[in-house]
């Protein structure tokens, strides 16, 4: 709502004192200056009176006597301008003394006595009938326009001087004295209001600065100067808005400090923080909240939460932590193509500084490696367990054949006996290899592998040597496309049983006279200057269905456990090839098509210093 400027507030109030002053003085210089002018025409008149009161005869039969007063009054008339008449108590005229143009007419002297005659009525002369010395009156002549002043003055004996004046010059010299009393008024008028703007102007120029100080600090400029002021009361409002000034500058720092702590909080937690309000909007979100639900955290604030997250178990469970006292907690599945992620998510009700409700805090945690580590122990613990539970009851069944007579049939025992070696092999290959695997991850957690510089054309010979025998049996081919130049710091050992249970596994699952490639490649010619060298097992065999293969590499995992075991596997070759590379710093992929065959890569930095004295070599394990 628009306000008056305290300048205009002063100005007026100092405009209307000044004209109902000038009005107030005006009407009363006005009143008294006409009165004045009537107090000095009277005063004139009754000079006149009293002149020719005292030249008049005392002997009203003297006729000489009366003409000669009568000559002198005519020309004291003319001189004067006034009309004189002599009248008797009674109100008759003794003399028709008329205005001197009058004398000259007799007509209009018998007229003037006719009309003295009658004039009875005049409040001048009832005054001097009822004793007094004079009498006075005025009255307006509607017919000429004009005002009359009479004056009656009782002489000696019974005998009446009336004095009438034409008022119209005097009333025209009042007026022309009036308006040069009213130009000056409006002069001064004009003078005391310019004076007035200017010590009003003077006057709010304090107020306000004051006022454009505190309203460029109301719009967030904390530096904006306070201007002094040598009135008492500004001076007092100035240091109370210096003061508050200086309040919320330290606030505004004190809560910049703690809004800049909160978002460096916030954007380096691991876990995503989501506020929203009683009405589903969001209020904050972080960068890993952000990140999980794969938004924007600066185009989704203040937007209602059904538009941002399209998941709906998620919106569900904000309504339930803006409903629940206590706080919540479940798991979500988040899909991403074709990716599931388990978020756990907490949720506790948003409340204000008296309690009440604002909506909700929610934190997400994105704890799908966690789910899948415990899925892998569980999978690891029954898959050990039946593993190890089968060549168990194998070994004991036969034992126990053994034992109930069949020992005594040669032909039975030798052959109870060589499965019962059989399964007890297959039991020692498992132990071997959980604690081949077991080793490595030690020495992956440590960092602790010894390196030596070899051709890496020596060691995948003695991989496939080592499986030479199980691929003549299956009529497989193994052929190898590498560079003789090329040479890595490896573990020989651990890189060879890495490669043997590669190699081992294209050729149990090739079919008959296929062929296994091994085939190496560096970033660049130069082996020496390569950046990673790839180690590539390809076979010609069944292939893996692609839904298996993100936990190939898990342990005792199998897409087809019959064949598996058919074959000999214990599950655990590919597992330890994955952790014999991570400990080498590198990663190891499979491409695999159902009905062609399945690629395994090994990848290897060559950037690796080996250490001063390398450590002896460990002994291999047998392919798995």
């Amino acid at each position: 709502m628009p306000r008056t400027r305290l300048v205009w507030h002063l100005f007026a109030g100092w405009c209307g004192l000044v004209a109902a002053g000038l009005v107030a003085v005006s009407w009363l210089a006005s009143v008294e200056l006409a009165r004045l002018s009537d107090v000095g025409e009277y005063r004139r008149m009754e000079d006149v009176a009293r002149m020719v009161s005292e030249t008049m005869p005392r002997d009203a039969a003297d006729g000489d006597a009366i003409t000669a007063w009568q000559t002198s009054a005519q020309r004291l008339s003319r001189s004067t301008g006034l009309r004189l008449e002599l009248l008797e108590s009674t109100g008759s005229s003794f003399f028709p003394l008329v205005h001197p143009e009058a004398a000259e007419q007799p007509q209009q002297a018998t007229d003037g006595r006719r009309s003295s005659a009658r004039e009875g009525d005049d409040p001048a002369l009832a005054a001097v009938r009822q004793g007094a010395p004079q009498g006075r009156s005025g009255r307006y002549d509607a017919d000429q326009g004009t005002r009359v002043l009479t004056l009656a003055v009782a002489v000696a004996g019974s005998r009446v001087v009336r004095v009438t004046c034409d008022a119209t010059q005097l009333d025209r010299s009042l007026r022309s004295s009036q308006q040069s009393l009213l130009l000056g008024f409006l002069t001064a008028a004009v003078v005391a209001m310019v004076a007035g703007y200017v010590v009003a102007k003077r006057a709010a120029a304090g107020v306000e600065e004051l006022a454009e100080s505190a309203s460029r600090l109301a719009r967030g400029s904390l530096d904006a100067s306070i201007p002094t002021s040598d009135l008492a009361e500004l001076s007092t409002i100035a240091a109370a808005v210096e003061d508050l000034r200086d309040q919320l500058l330290e606030r505004a720092r004190t809560i910049g400090r703690q809004g800049s702590q909160q978002e460096a909080v916030l954007a380096s937690m691991v876990e995503g923080v989501v506020a929203v309000d009683n009405r589903h909007r969001l209020l904050s979100i972080n960068t890993a909240a952000a990140s999980l639900l794969g938004i924007e955290p600066g185009k989704v604030l203040l937007r209602p939460l059904q538009e941002v997250v399209r998941n709906p178990d998620l919106r569900r469970f904000v309504l339930r932590a803006i409903d629940c006292k206590e706080t919540v907690e479940d798991d979500l599945l988040l899909r991403e193509g074709h990716r599931d992620r388990t978020i756990l998510v907490r949720g506790t009700a948003l409340r204000g500084s008296r309690g009440n409700d604002h909506g909700a805090v929610i934190v997400l945690n994105d704890v799908t490696h966690f789910r899948q580590l415990e899925n892998i122990r569980r999978d690891f613990v029954a898959n050990v367990s039946h593993e190890l539970k089968t060549p168990t009851a194998s070994i004991r069944g036969f034992v126990e054949t053994l034992l109930d007579g069949a020992v005594e049939n040669r032909d039975d025992a030798r052959r109870f006996l060589t499965i019962i070696a059989r399964q007890a092999e297959r039991l020692e290959a498992i132990i071997e290899d959980l604690l081949a695997l077991s080793r490595i991850e030690r020495i992956e957690e440590s960092s602790d592998l010894a390196l030596e510089t070899v051709a890496l054309t020596d060691v995948i010979t003695a991989a496939i040597g080592s499986c030479q025998l199980r691929a003549s049996e299956r009529a497989v081919d193994v052929t190898v496309e590498c560079d003789p130049q090329v040479v890595v710091a490896v573990n020989p050992p651990l890189l060879e049983q890495a490669l043997i249970n590669l190699i081992d596994n294209a050729i149990k699952y090739s079919d008959v006279g296929r062929t296994v490639r091994v085939r190496v490649s560096a970033d660049d010619a130069a082996s020496l200057s390569a950046e990673q060298i790839t180690i590539a097992v390809a076979d010609e065999g069944c292939g893996i269905d692609e839904r298996f293969l993100p936990r190939i590499f898990e342990r005792f995992y199998r897409v087809d456990r019959a064949r598996s075991r058919k074959l000999g596997g214990t599950g655990l070759g590919l597992s330890i090839v994955k952790h014999i590379v991570q400990a080498h710093g590198g990663s190891v992929d499979v491409v695999s098509t159902p009905g062609v065959g399945s690629v395994f890569s090994i990848h290897l930095p060559t950037r690796q210093q080996p250490p001063a004295a390398a450590a002896p070599r460990g002994e291999a394990t047998r392919p798995r």
